[in-house]
């Protein structure tokens, strides 16, 4: 995806999918997407859950830009190995045909990332 004479962005494709998503969303924060995120909870029993009502599945980031317009982007956050599950694969398809640009986003899609956030009509 690199231009000639622009440097190619250099990203640790071992980072894990939070520290992914906390930099997507600092990237995010930086040109006025409004972003939702659902966090996980851990219970009395200390385990880690992420509680929802409805189909699993849902991705990981819902954003929308408030003075830019465009569609809203629904995006899965992956590690650069991490695979999509087939309830999220039924939210992203079905998101899509809603009318958003649903996504399946990984570390090596930085380029692509920066582009589609820094151009909220698209």
């Amino acid at each position: 995806m690199g231009m000639v004479g622009r440097k190619q962005m250099k990203i640790d494709k071992s980072m894990s999918e939070a520290e992914f998503k906390n930099m997507v969303i600092s990237i995010a924060q930086r040109f006025g997407w409004l972003i939702h995120h659902d966090l996980p909870a851990q219970s009395s029993a200390g385990r880690w859950a992420t509680h929802t009502q409805g189909n699993a599945g849902f991705p990981d980031l819902f954003m929308v830009h408030p003075h830019q317009g465009g569609r809203p982007l629904v995006i899965e956050l992956k590690a650069e190995k991490g695979r999509v599950t087939p309830g999220q694969k039924i939210w992203l398809d079905a998101c899509e045909l809603a009318g958003c640009h649903a996504a399946v986003w990984k570390p090596s899609d930085m380029e692509y990332i920066l582009y589609t956030l820094s151009n909220p009509r698209l």
